[in-house]
């Protein structure tokens, strides 16, 4: 390593923030290459650790510093950066397992985004299945770019009109998408009641099942299907079209019967081909199975003229239930009682599903209440959408409320309950998922889960805290007969009532039990408590007879010998009822203090003293607060008195001996700096005589005032001569010469490194030539002159020299008055 690069730092380490960002971004230093992670972590300006961290390109760098920074606009741009790796299939990405794990990091926000523009097929369908935005799933059912996420996405879509949409836009682009997304919709009708739905299925299903028996099939799949797709449409199918269906379907099954057993005639007629010597036995016995075929096709026919019959009966019946629930619905409606109509209206829909085609007459009285139930629902699904957006803001603001986890439950107990009543309202069954049903839990799940490891901590909390209930029970229940530990006993009564208070910090469900055994204890060790409480104050009231007799004795130290006896038997029976105790305590004491009186004297002759020295020793204070440095000698033997006084009055006062010795430390500082400023006089008046001789230097003081001013600041006698010498220059007549800037500069350089500050640029050079130079000098020659001594020659070889530009004057005049401010 050069001595350059010793004394300069590399620019990428230097004070500038703007030189080393131009350095991060394009410098080549190895050493700067290998502290990159470094400087993108801890380098105090933003633009040097944005440059850092664009220097490496690194995903984890990006990743850690999206989170991790303390500015705001790194962990924005960190973040872009992170989110766009993390899309992409770039070499520095890790796995795809540890990206599909880092989903579980991103905001809603970022796992869109990733959804909708991360290049890996499983990545995005990953962060799909994480969305919940029902615009987005629309929006990707018809635009990612697989298919299969395609139609993964729109099995998670449940609004008829999106699913609607989505059929229409892929009509031409995507037949598959399209197909499944209208059958979406006749599903959701179908399982929604939609009678014409079930109807137009039902028609399609029977025409299916005839087309069978236009071309049978040997598979038996096509009808399996067909039959569960019936099945699954429940019982709201018209009655005409099950009796058709049911009578589709048995012609099917025989149809498949026939096909396992050939017709008999063309069997018998093989088997005489066949066997033209066979026995007249077998046409006996293919007639016999012709014969119960047909009885079987007969009683199927019968079977579905039976289920027929069945059905009008049926039909009749749920025809005469909607005459009688007519007259309801339509007062219903009247009132604008929309609940009772929603039960209602479902009634009548599903008796409808099982009479179609309704008669003309019912279905001219059922148009327009139903139009009015409609209106009616409008209107309340309108109040409620409202309200519904309103609760799905205020629950998603509740994660960043800052409540506290008990009021955030609360809270989202409140708006569910909300919630239901809504539905209610509208008439939704308590498992209806529509979009913003799903939304609004969605958001009640997100506010609860910060909250949710306070409820763990609190269960175990209850579970610890009824643990040590049942501790104290045991030890209530362990309690010995003959209790030796009156003191413990008392403290467990109080802990096992403490106990009983808290029961509202153990788990509900074990609250009656836990209260039912403490009130138990309490009541069984109160007793033994109270009994114990009477013994003691039998025994106190004797105690308190003796203190009395106590003001009979005029023994000071008799007294006091007894007195602590009776404390001390006082204190060793323990404590009894609460009441009784203070009051014989007190009378104890006033017996105690009366036999004390005599000592009263003594005490307040120390008082007084004690209030006399605190006296003397606050004037002390003064004096040594009032101490100037004005006089150093006299100062000093002033503070010399003080002390010793001080020493003799013997002041056991903390506060006041804190105070005086801090008192006492400010006067001695004092003295030391005027010490000081003594020692550097030679060297500050010398200076104040050269700022004068500035001022005439460069014209800004006229020379006619310059005699008195000048005796006004002496110099030392080292620095008079000189600087009368250049005043005496100043002053005459000025005569052309030539100035010695090199010699000059040499001067300021050595002057700057004494004084340890920074040199000007176009010096630089000169100054490490003289570090270097000195540094030989050192080598060679180890004495050294004083600090004190350096600074006097350098300031006499200025002053002595001719006037230099006012550049380097104005140098020197800062570099000797910071050289003089490092002397001790």
């Amino acid at each position: 390593m050069n001595l350059a690069r010793l004394l300069f730092k590399p620019r990428w380490q230097d004070k500038d923030a703007d030189v080393r960002r131009v350095a991060v971004a394009s410098g080549n230093d190895a050493d700067m290459i290998a502290a990159l992670p470094q400087l993108a972590r801890g380098d105090a300006d933003t633009g040097v650790r944005l440059a850092a961290l664009k220097r490496l390109g690194d995903y984890e760098a990006w990743r850690e510093r999206s989170t991790g920074d303390a500015d705001a606009g790194v962990r924005r741009v960190a973040r872009d950066a992170y989110l766009a790796l993390l899309c992409s299939n770039d070499a520095r990405v890790p796995t795809l397992a540890r990206r599909i794990a880092e989903l579980d990091t991103l905001s809603t926000e970022e796992l869109e985004r990733v959804a909708t523009q991360a290049s890996d097929r499983d990545l995005r369908a990953d962060a799909l299945a994480r969305v919940t935005r029902p615009a987005l799933l629309a929006e990707r059912a018809v635009a990612d770019a697989d298919a299969a996420i395609r139609l993964a996405v729109l099995e998670r879509i449940d609004d008829a009109v999106a699913l609607a949409r989505i059929a229409e836009r892929a009509r031409k682009t995507d037949k598959r998408v399209s197909r499944r997304a209208r059958e979406l919709v006749d599903a959701q009708r179908i399982g929604s009641g939609d009678a014409a739905a079930v109807a137009q299925k039902a028609r399609a299903l029977c025409e299916r099942m005839e087309a069978l028996l236009r071309a049978p099939s040997s598979d038996d799949t096509v009808h399996a299907a067909i039959a569960g797709e019936w099945n699954a449409l429940g019982k709201a199918i018209p009655t005409d079209l099950l009796a058709r269906y049911c009578g589709a379907d048995a012609l099917v099954r025989q149809t498949k019967i026939n096909a396992r057993n050939p017709p008999l005639r063309e069997a018998a007629s093989a088997a005489s081909d066949a066997e033209p010597d066979a026995a007249p036995e077998e046409p006996v016995a293919i007639s016999a199975a012709m014969l119960a075929s047909q009885a079987r096709f007969d009683a199927a026919l019968a079977s579905a003229a039976s289920d027929a019959q069945r059905e009008r009966e049926l039909r009749r019946t749920h025809l005469h239930e909607m005459e009688q629930v007519l007259p309801r619905y339509a007062a219903a409606l009247e009132a604008g009682a929309i609940a009772a109509a929603h039960a209602l209206h479902d009634r009548l829909l599903n008796l409808g599903a099982m009479v179609v085609p309704l008669p003309a007459a019912l279905d001219a009285r059922l148009s327009p209440l139903h139009a009015r139930y409609a209106e009616l629902k409008q209107q309340q699904a309108w109040a409620n959408r409202r309200r519904r957006e309103m609760l799905c803001d205020d629950v998603a603001q509740l994660a960043q409320s800052g409540l506290h986890p008990d009021a955030l439950a609360q809270r989202v107990r409140e708006a569910r309950e909300e919630w239901q009543r809504l539905d209610a309202a509208e008439g939704l069954s308590a498992n209806a998922e529509s979009g913003p049903t799903r939304r609004f839990h969605a958001l009640c799940h997100r506010a609860l889960k910060p909250a949710k490891a306070y409820f763990d901590k609190r269960d175990e909390v209850r579970k610890s805290h009824a643990g040590e209930i049942g501790k104290l029970l045991q030890e209530a229940a362990a309690l010995p007969e003959q209790v030796s530990d009156w003191k413990a006993a008392g403290q467990l009564r109080q802990k096992l009532g403490d106990a009983l208070r808290s029961l509202d910090s153990v788990d509900p469900r074990t609250r009656t039990a836990l209260a039912r055994q403490l009130k138990a204890a309490i009541d069984g060790l109160a007793t033994r408590l109270d009994a114990h409480a009477d013994e003691v104050e039998a025994a106190k009231r004797r105690l308190l007879t003796r203190a009395t007799i106590l003001q009979q004795q005029s023994d000071g130290r008799a007294v006091a010998r007894d007195a602590r006896e009776l404390q001390t038997q006082w204190t060793a029976l323990g404590q009894g009822r609460r009441g009784s105790d203070q009051r014989l305590w007190k009378e104890f004491r006033a017996a105690v203090d009366a036999a004390f009186g005599q000592l009263d004297a003594a005490r307040k002759q120390r008082d007084e003293q004690s209030t006399a020295m605190r006296t003397q020793a606050e004037n002390l204070l003064a004096e040594i607060e009032a101490l100037r440095d004005d006089d150093a000698h006299a100062a000093k033997a002033r503070l010399r008195d003080i002390d010793a006084r001080w020493r003799a009055l013997g002041s056991s006062d903390r506060a006041l001996a804190q105070r005086y010795r801090k008192a006492h430390d400010a006067v001695e500082s004092g003295l030391q700096g005027a010490a000081r400023r003594k020692r550097l006089a030679r060297y500050t008046d010398a200076l104040a005589r050269y700022t004068l001789l500035r001022a005439i230097e460069t014209g800004a003081q006229a020379t006619d005032t310059v005699p008195a001013q000048w005796n006004e600041h002496p110099a030392a006698a080292e620095f008079a001569a000189a600087l009368d010498a250049r005043l005496a220059r100043a002053t005459a007549v000025p005569a052309a010469g030539e100035q010695d800037e090199d010699a000059a500069r040499d001067l300021l350089v050595e002057l700057e490194f004494f004084a340890g500050i920074e040199t000007p640029d176009e010096d630089r050079q000169r100054r490490m030539a003289f570090q270097v130079q000195r540094l030989a000098s050192r080598m060679r020659d180890r004495g050294a002159a004083t600090p004190e001594s350096e600074l006097a020659r350098l300031m006499l070889a200025w002053f002595a020299q001719a006037p230099q530009a006012a550049e380097l004057e104005d140098r020197f005049a800062r570099a000797a008055k910071a050289g003089t401010e490092t002397l001790p």
